[in-house]
């Protein structure tokens, strides 16, 4: 079957993401080339210019393809996990966010975009707006959890989003530490922490 123009042109912007996120990961964002990321492609500069305005569109679409795909996972966790206890609907979230930092290609592309955000104030508003968007996401997750336990947690939703967020960045940059606990078990004290008890009867 032919395919559509439409067709064809998702199915080049998929391939441009593909090709942007594996060389940042490989090299980095300092030495990301869109010459090199449309050969990577298989495209010309013509191609790139049709589906995005410029590299920090780019870095901006890979980054909330991301986060978008990590809170649909996180959501299922929390829907499919609701009937079980708290402490295992904890523990599956916590191995959830230990897996993710273990990840090596995104873990690397998170860092990369935080440290080019930190250098480029441009790029920086766009994607502190994307990281927001992905801490409000999680804080409604945190809301249904504490709402269908009966928690009252020790900070507010959106606070202990931004936490979890901070303390998962820190893990990847703090790469293996010998004699540290497993990342799960630092992920799931956490929340365990911040839970909070259930609501006076």
């Amino acid at each position: 079957m032919r395919k559509t123009r439409e067709q064809g042109r998702q199915e080049t912007r998929q391939r441009l993401i593909a090709a942007g996120q594996a060389a940042i990961v490989r090299e980095g964002i300092g030495a990301l080339s869109l010459r090199g990321v449309c050969e990577e492609a298989g495209y010309s500069q013509g191609a790139f210019y049709s589906n995005f305005s410029s590299r920090d569109e780019l870095l901006l679409t890979i980054m909330e393809l991301h986060i978008h795909t990590e809170v649909e996972v996180l959501r299922n966790i929390v829907q499919f996990a609701r009937q079980e206890t708290l402490g295992d609907l904890l523990s599956a979230v916590a191995e959830r966010l230990a897996s993710t930092a273990k990840d090596t290609q995104w873990s690397l592309l998170a860092i990369e975009l935080q440290l080019h955000a930190q250098r480029d104030a441009q790029f920086s508003n766009a994607y502190n707006d994307a990281k927001a968007g992905y801490h409000t996401e999680f804080a409604l997750l945190v809301d249904d959890i504490t709402s269908h336990f009966g928690l009252t947690p020790a900070l507010p939703s959106l606070q202990i989003a931004i936490g979890l967020y901070a303390l998962w960045s820190g893990l990847v940059v703090q790469g293996t530490v010998p004699g540290a606990l497993p990342r799960d078990q630092i992920f799931l004290a956490f929340l365990r922490a911040i839970a909070g008890p259930p609501h006076a009867a």
